[in-house]
């Protein structure tokens, strides 16, 4: 069956958000943006698996795709992702959607269920960049608080680096592609990754990687605990034992907080919504069903 598409565009406070919707079904599904090195094309898979039971949201993140590309790193702030998921469920009419987020996706997804729980019906959290544990020595807490700084050579996570950028940035896209898919990616999956990556100028996702500079890990970590109480929807955690960009132990922290239980998936990397689409589609179709199903008894 043919999936209806339809495509939308909300702006906020001058940037204007490209959205799309595909399917139909309750509950509403919004897949959030992951970093702005990629686009919603990231979730090609759940929406073309997904959208024959639920009615999917899927936008551009500022900077990537068919959105605005701000220069300032201000409008890179996560409290803007964070007003960006209300201003495309708003656009869309949803008044409350499962959020389902996967790396940077993943800290916007929980952060909007703790500070509007009204909108939030559900979270599925993919290797989420939610760091309760304050682990400083992680290579993309250490890559990001190092950003300007000049690192020896452009190798692995040196090169995730303004400087490195200015020198080769299509060769930090290969390799951050190929290290957050991992070993099982086909070749077809990091051709589009790489081409995702490349649609994107090295100045506008720098701009972003200055906006998550700030506070110590230890500082942001304790924020993120004590805003976990506030958490009022059920949870899914998913993660690959394999992931080289988000530790699993965040994951595990995540859970041990949220009384939640992380589902593991062995051999898998950072985007297992790309690499076992149709093992995560299983589980978030599993979920969301479920929430579908109490809300209807209710």
């Amino acid at each position: 069956m043919m999936l209806r598409r339809e495509q939308g565009r909300v702006e906020r406070d001058g940037v204007g958000i490209a959205y799309e919707q595909v399917g139909h079904g309750e509950p509403t599904l919004l897949l959030l943006p992951a970093w702005m090195i990629t686009n919603s094309g990231l979730w090609a898979a759940q929406r073309d698996g997904l959208g024959d039971r639920f009615r999917c949201l899927s936008y551009d993140a500022r900077g990537s795709g068919r959105s605005d590309r701000p220069a300032e790193p201000e409008r890179y702030r996560v409290t803007e992702l964070v007003a960006d998921t209300l201003a495309v469920l708003d656009a869309a009419g949803a008044d409350r959607a499962v959020l389902v987020g996967n790396s940077l996706g993943g800290l916007v997804a929980y952060l909007t269920a703790a500070l509007h729980p009204d909108r939030v019906a559900g979270l599925v959290l993919i290797s989420a960049a939610a760091d309760l544990t304050g682990d400083e020595h992680a290579p993309l807490v250490r890559a990001i608080a190092t950003f300007d700084e000049e690192r020896p050579g452009d190798d692995g996570w040196a090169c995730y680096n303004r400087r490195a950028w200015q020198r080769d940035y299509p060769g930090f896209a290969r390799w951050f592609v190929d290290t957050a898919l991992g070993d099982e990616a086909t070749a077809e999956a990091r051709e589009d990754g790489v081409r995702m990556a490349l649609d994107v100028t090295p100045e506008v996702l720098a701009a972003g990687v200055t906006a998550r500079s700030g506070p110590p890990a230890g500082v942001q970590a304790a924020k993120l605990r004590r805003l976990a109480a506030q958490l009022t929807c059920p949870v899914l955690l998913i993660h690959g034992d394999r992931d080289a960009v988000v530790p699993p132990a965040w994951s595990a922290a995540l859970a041990a907080t949220l009384d939640a239980v992380v589902t593991p998936l062995p051999g898998a990397g950072h985007c297992p919504q790309v690499t076992r689409a149709a093992e995560v589609n299983g589980l978030i179709s599993e979920f969301a069903t479920g929430i579908g199903t109490s809300r209807s008894a209710a």
